[in-house]
């Protein structure tokens, strides 16, 4: 309902609007409680009723046109009518209303459309009060009253501040923004300024309820600067209605701050509004900022970065982007505001570009914005700026990001305390039995170790320390993936940039440390893990056979790459990983290789290895933004047939593309899309991108690339759905009949050579054997052929297949998987490969049935 509804009964209805003779007033109730049962929707008894309540009104003198205006909204008044629209409103009219007969809807049209009426200031403090309600403020009662109470003295004005409020609300809705504000607003609230110049308030637009920042700007900027001061410099923001200023305006914000330094002091608090809060969680059911809201916090940030101090602020920009850029509880791809978060970033560039030694702060705080923003085209941009700056700097924009890595605060050990209420809370960056994970200690104030104390739960302190172990779990996350998108490059580290960077840092050193590099010199060239040597001073690589050697300052350094290296020293790396139980932060060592194949080279410009895929739409659309690729999304809409994905390799100024088709909607929502070919393109203009010969694609790239593709179509494929067995799609049915004996892909192939390594050492020796797509389960009733890609199992003799909803883990969980894999297909084989060898212990009815079902048992079942 309006934020003027509250007022709506405070005001005696004036004398001079009760003066409609009987007759007449008796005529208008008629016209008001007029039978309406038979109108036929857009009929000619509306129309008919319409032009009759007009001749009506036509017959009035003005002071009786003005009465019968006024106890026609007397009547909706009494009777607690709203008009309430289906499309804007589907959860109904508020509680305490009722919907209003369609003739007074018909009376309350013709009333807004007359001329405006001689009303006095009395007069319109009680009709602007009693508007009926409709939060859409329909029909536009703006100019029946924005004239009159144009024309008012000053003083007259002054007198009818809810009048005038709730003005401003009807220009707001007849006005929308933008760009800027629109002008018939503007002059309105210069109007108001102009008469109080000591106590004016601030503009409805800028305080309005309608997001959850607009209630708290008065009074964050009430205690900096004169109400009416304040109201004047908001105008002012809203001048700059693009995502740059112009000279002009810039010119005009330094007089401004020159004639008044508290302007900065606004700026910062209004920008703080934003930054205090957590991009992932809304204080309130409205995230999303109007747009008064998000100008006013676009222009604040602009005035801080305009000042030779800006710098300082980063840290501030930053986090109000983060979340003006992220969506309702940081979950979709609606920013709150599109204006403030892009304004974020392009005044980041700007300190950047003003102030070349802020540039590692700034890459950070862009970094920050891009892990929590999930909007594709503020992602691009961002994406954009990091490009931008480190072309500027002459180095790569893998160089310039891993400069800008936060240390969160965290010691040379990767650790942070906190002192809270007679205990200490130590968060710590840990290599768990998964990969690098953030642990949480508690100690008593003699340094033992505690439970966590019951008493500080939902406490402010407590919240502070789980923030910073989701912020380090996001930035570790974020890490890991950025260490892993090197796989397609070939960078370069000298020995000291590689411990600065790297080893020693508290963050990405819990990573590096769990990978293996190659350090080249004239002499030798060794991998290894890294360690600490000479007390701690230097460090040095530990090699599969335990020798260690040193890393020079000189020394240069690599990425491992299984690609790179012998067959000889993969496998050797393999088994050390076996044997010593190690577990990387990503698949590195076990990564699969993608070559060219004889049919690639041949088509030159295109692949379709992985094309004729069926997938599960939603599944594969949360693994597609997992691995950083982007596109529009498929759906029942013009254009939502088919779409292209694409994933950027920045250094190589090369992205990958990917076509998947719509194949099935479930309730207007994609459910299936089918795969198609994958291709390279390299950037050579802004904006601007050729196809390129799949033979000119680096090995790194082209091989990254089809691993994600590759990635997409074993999680996200039905194969592994016994669902789709009977499904009336003739295309869906044959691909899932086909998966349970396709050629392996390469991740499948990785998949197997481990399992070859494995067998041999576990109780599963005895029974199983591997062939090239298969293990086959030698079970008591039936062997069993288990598919190394899908994990879909058929029994033999005759092939049929067998549905395992899900295979007890204990056992499998015993054996060390050395990689981590999205979907867990290695382990549910394994886990189904020992149920299997066991079948006569099996007591589950809907498997038995099924080991049953199509031959009789075996003698002793």
């Amino acid at each position: 309902m309006s934020g003027m509804a509250e007022a709506m009964g405070r005001i005696a209805m004036p004398e001079s609007l009760r003066m409609l003779a009987e007759e007449q007033r008796d005529q208008l109730v008629g016209f008001l409680e007029a039978r309406y049962s038979d109108w036929i929707p857009g009929g000619l008894d509306r129309d008919e009723y319409q032009q009759r309540f007009a001749r009506y009104l036509e017959q009035l003198e003005p002071i009786g046109l003005k009465c019968a205006f006024a106890l026609t909204f007397n009547h909706v008044h009494e009777h607690r009518y709203g008009i309430a629209e289906r499309y804007y409103e589907p959860l109904g009219i508020p509680d305490g209303l009722k919907h209003m007969p369609p003739p007074i809807v018909q009376a309350l049209l013709v009333l807004s459309g007359l001329a405006p009426l001689g009303w006095d200031a009395e007069e319109l403090d009680w009709m602007l009060s009693h508007v009926p309600y409709s939060r859409y403020i329909f029909p536009s009662w703006r100019n029946a009253f924005h004239g009159p109470i144009a024309s008012l003295e000053p003083a007259e004005r002054r007198k009818i501040p809810t009048a005038t409020r709730r003005m401003e609300e009807m220009l707001l809705v007849d006005f929308p923004e933008g760009p800027g504000l629109h002008l018939e607003v503007r002059k309105f609230n210069e109007l108001l300024l102009e008469d109080d110049k000591e106590d004016g308030r601030i503009p409805l637009q800028y305080v309005t309820d309608r997001d959850d920042i607009g209630p708290q700007v008065s009074m964050v900027i009430r205690p900096i600067m004169p109400e009416y001061q304040s109201a004047h410099l908001l105008l002012f923001m809203s001048e700059l209605t693009g995502p740059k200023p112009t000279m002009k305006w810039k010119r005009a914000a330094e007089t401004h701050v020159a004639q008044q330094p508290a302007v900065l002091l606004v700026a910062r608090a209004l920008v703080g509004l934003a930054a205090d809060r957590t991009p992932t969680a809304d204080r309130g059911e409205i995230s999303c900022l109007t747009p008064h809201s998000g100008a006013i916090l676009r222009a604040s940030l602009w005035l801080l970065a305009l000042q030779p101090d800006a710098p300082a602020d980063i840290s501030l920009i930053r986090d109000a982007a983060a979340y003006l850029g992220a969506g309702h509880n940081g979950r979709n791809g609606l920013c709150r505001s599109t204006t403030g978060a892009n304004a974020g970033v392009e005044v980041l560039l700007e300190i950047a570009r003003s102030h070349v030694d802020a540039t590692t702060e700034v890459v950070g705080a862009l970094t920050r914005i891009r892990d929590v923003v999930k909007n594709k085209n503020l992602h691009k941009r961002l994406v954009k700026v990091v490009d931008q700056l480190s072309a500027e700097r002459g180095i790569t924009p893998s160089e310039l990001l891993e400069t800008a890595v936060p240390d969160l605060g965290l010691d040379s050990e990767g650790a942070k305390t906190f002192a809270i209420d007679g205990y200490t809370a130590r968060v710590a960056l840990t290599q768990g039995a998964r990969g690098p994970a953030v642990a949480l200690t508690w100690f008593t104030v003699g340094d033992e170790p505690v439970p966590e104390p019951a008493k500080l739960k939902n406490t402010p302190e407590r919240d502070t320390v789980k923030r910073a172990i989701s912020e380090a779990r996001n930035v570790l996350a974020s890490q890991c993936r950025r260490i892993e998108r090197l796989m397609a490059y070939d960078r370069v580290w000298t020995g000291a940039d590689f411990r600065s960077r790297y080893l020693e840092h508290p963050v990405v050193g819990t990573i590096a440390r769990g990978l293996l590099w190659t350090i080249t010199s004239q002499e030798s060239e060794n991998s290894g893990y890294p360690r600490r040597a000479d007390g701690a001073i230097s460090w040095e690589l530990v090699d599969a056979e335990g020798k260690a050697h040193r890393i020079a300052d000189d020394a240069v350094v690599v990425l491992w790459k299984p690609w790179e290296r012998s067959t000889g020293e993969v496998r050797s790396w393999r088994s050390y990983l076996i044997e010593h139980r190690l577990r990387q932060p990503f698949r590195q060592v076990y990564r699969e290789l993608y070559l060219l194949t004889p049919a690639e080279r041949e088509t030159r410009q295109y692949s379709n290895r992985f094309a004729a895929h069926v997938l599960d739409y939603p599944r594969m659309q949360a693994i597609v933004k997992e691995r950083g690729w982007h596109g529009t999304q498929l759906g029942p809409w013009d254009g939502g047939q088919d779409t292209q994905l694409y994933v950027e390799f920045a250094d190589e100024r090369l992205r990958a593309g990917f076509s998947i088709e719509l194949l099935e909607l479930d309730e207007d929502r994609a459910s299936l899309c089918s795969t198609n070919r994958l291709w390279f393109e390299r950037l050579i203009a802004p904006d601007t991108w050729e196809s390129v010969d799949l033979n000119d694609v680096p090995r790194g790239a082209f091989s990254e690339a089809m691993r994600d593709v590759d990635l997409f179509t074993s999680v996200a494929a039905i194969a592994p759905d016994p669902d789709w067995t009977d499904h009336p799609n003739g295309q869906v049915r044959e691909y899932w009949s086909a998966s349970h004996t396709a050629a392996l892909s390469e991740s499948a192939q990785v998949r197997h050579e481990y399992l070859s390594k494995i067998l041999p050492h576990t109780i599963l020796s005895a029974c199983c054997q591997l062939t090239d797509r298969h293990l086959i389960v030698r079970g008591t009733y039936r062997s069993y052929k288990i598919h190394l890609g899908s994990g879909n199992i058929l029994m033999e003799p005759d092939d049929s297949y067998l549905c395992i909803v899900q295979a007890p883990r204990a056992r499998s969980e015993r054996i060390f998987l050395p990689f981590e894999e999205r979907a867990g297909r290695l382990g549910t084989i394994l886990s189904k490969a020992f149920m299997l060898m066991n079948d006569h212990r099996i007591t589950d009815p809907s498997i038995l049935s099924q080991i049953h079902g199509a031959r009789p048992r075996t003698t002793g079942s």
